[in-house]
């Protein structure tokens, strides 16, 4: 369109040099011509008319352009809590046990270095599930005085009072207060329960004679 539009405005510029020449060319043979007149006001009149006509040939051969809504893309969806379970506490253990009293050896027996003696404790179940054969009373902390682990040798049911004994000899190479304390484990290895203590002196000192039966305080 802008081609058609500038080879329109140069034929109107061509014509009226052509126009312009030919005036030329008879007036220089003599002859007289009358001069035509010529409106410039006109002619700038329909060059510009002609421009505009292409210019608006033009903007109709553009296409149009309708603005559309471009739509928000959609939030994205809350991502669903991710928290771990873990941070729940997990339910507590089914076993227990619970220290009843000393039935041997009370706590600050007096005792004599290598002297060999029986420890008994007295404990119930307190737990709601049953004790296993295998289950074990193992040293947690202090010295073993020459203890082995006790042994669950056949199954303990809830509420049922046992006594647990480990043989054991008072050390040769120190003198005082001696302590060793005890806990059950499931088959697991997993300690569970109130501690067990043994609570000696070697030597000589204030204490309960290792033969007393005594009751002492969890």
């Amino acid at each position: 369109m802008w081609r058609d539009t500038t080879r329109a405005a140069i034929s109107v510029v061509a014509l009226l040099a052509l126009l312009l020449i030919v005036v030329l060319s008879v007036q220089s043979q003599g002859q007289p011509v009358p001069a035509p007149t010529i409106d410039s006001a006109l002619v700038q009149t329909r060059a510009v008319a002609t421009f505009a006509i292409g210019l608006t040939g033009t903007a109709a051969a553009l296409p149009t352009v309708t603005p559309t809504d471009t739509p928000e893309p959609a939030e994205t969806a809350a991502t669903a809590s991710t928290a771990s379970t873990g941070s729940v506490s997990p339910t507590p253990s089914c076993y227990r046990l619970k220290y009843l009293h000393d039935v041997t050896i009370p706590d600050y027996t007096i005792v004599t270095p290598a002297q060999v003696f029986t420890k008994t404790w007295q404990v119930q179940n307190s737990g709601t599930c049953a004790w296993r054969p295998g289950f074990k009373l193992v040293l947690v902390g202090g010295v073993a005085m020459g203890g082995s682990p006790f042994v669950v040798p056949s199954a303990v049911n809830p509420g049922a009072k046992v006594e647990i004994t480990v043989k054991m000899a008072a050390p040769t190479n120190q003198t005082g207060l001696v302590q060793g304390t005890w806990r059950m484990t499931d088959d697991q290895g997993t300690l569970f329960g109130d501690a067990l203590t043994v609570v000696v002196v070697v030597g000589s000192g204030t204490g309960v004679p290792a033969t007393a039966n005594a009751t002492a305080t969890p």
